[in-house]
């Protein structure tokens, strides 16, 4: 049982669940004001700029000085401790979900001004911006199965996904664009990942949206967490292989495989998604970039972040029975959605 510590300042129009520590989060809704973003190439430009003078700053500081506020830092903002404890591994689910929800949502109970200035980051903003594309690449991927394919089961297998905020945002965005498409059809999240505290947090925060009046109400949707280390596709493949020969499938990755995973354990988990999943399946994630913004943007992270880049991402793709079919470049990712060959 988790011992709510609840929101004392609601927004209106946001729904709320709490973590595993007891803090009541908002749901992040990339259709809701206080979340969408819509960011011109004008003031991405300057946010690049300012970027960048911000690293040239800390550059020129002196090692024991950097050293020093880091501690102080540490000991005043959650995001702070969990970037530096990401050193050589990733940065969990929980604590990246911290990010999506931007400075302006975060509550005073569990976020620092520290917190928020990370989050008003070039790289916060690009984290959020990642989730909003692949919610939508998703949606846009799925909306003409859904039309063809009246009734049949729809099934999102989510890797290293977290709390799995994409998927529900893009159940979300189905919902509001087309109602008739979700209803009376069996819908269930699959969340593959080794930290449970992330699907935890997710199976919450569905509860929270499918309550009376909430964007999910009224839907039969089943959530379930797999303990899933995608060295091992052994799971994956079990579980594809149970689904229902008509099921659709909607996969995806944000912010894990395709950032983190090796070549090899990209192609494996590719060539056991296009050929388990059953029919037609819709695939999306996001790509760490390995050009010069790519480098500047990651410069500053302690992660195992592999830069990869878009053109070797998609050889591994071609050879596992995949092709592009959109991509949205920004600072630190590729935003892609691929089909089946």
């Amino acid at each position: 049982m988790v011992s709510l510590k609840p929101e004392r300042d609601k927004k209106s129009g946001v729904y709320y669940a709490a973590m595993d520590d007891g803090f009541e989060l908002p749901v992040v809704d990339v259709m809701h004001p206080g979340f969408a973003l819509s960011v011109s190439g004008s003031e991405m430009d300057r946010l690049m700029q300012k970027h960048m003078q911000g690293l040239e700053q800390q550059r020129k500081a002196p090692a024991f000085l950097q050293s020093i506020m880091l501690r102080l830092m540490m000991r005043q903002s959650r995001l702070m401790r969990a970037l530096s404890g990401a050193e050589g591994t990733y940065l969990g689910g929980v604590d990246t979900y911290l990010l999506k929800l931007g400075p302006d949502n975060m509550g005073k109970a569990y976020a620092s001004a520290i917190d928020r200035q990370i989050a008003a980051s070039l790289p916060g903003l690009s984290v959020r911006l990642r989730l909003q594309d692949v919610a939508y690449l998703l949606a846009d991927g799925l909306q003409p199965l859904l039309a063809a394919a009246s009734g049949q089961p729809l099934r999102f297998v989510n890797i290293g996904g977290g709390p799995a905020i994409d998927t529900l945002n893009a159940l979300m965005v189905l919902q509001r664009r087309e109602a008739a498409l979700l209803q009376r059809r069996s819908i269930a999240v699959h969340v593959l990942d080794l930290d449970p505290s992330g699907p935890h947090f997710g199976a919450r925060m569905l509860g929270a949206l499918q309550a009376p009046g909430a964007p999910l109400n009224g839907l039969k949707i089943e959530f379930e967490h797999i303990t899933y280390n995608w060295s091992d596709t052994a799971p994956l493949q079990n579980l594809l292989r149970s689904l229902d020969p008509q099921a659709l499938v909607a996969a995806s990755s944000e912010g894990a495989l395709f950032e983190y995973g090796s070549d090899t354990d990209i192609i494996r988990n590719l060539r056991v998604l296009h050929d388990e999943s059953p029919g037609s399946a819709v695939l999306a994630g996001s790509v760490t970039r390995a050009d010069e913004i790519g480098r500047v943007m990651n410069s500053g992270s302690r992660a195992a972040l592999q830069l990869r880049g878009i053109d070797a991402f998609l050889a591994l793709a071609r050879e596992s029975g995949w092709s592009l079919a959109e991509r949205i470049d920004r600072p630190i990712s590729h935003d892609i959605s691929l089909k089946k060959a």
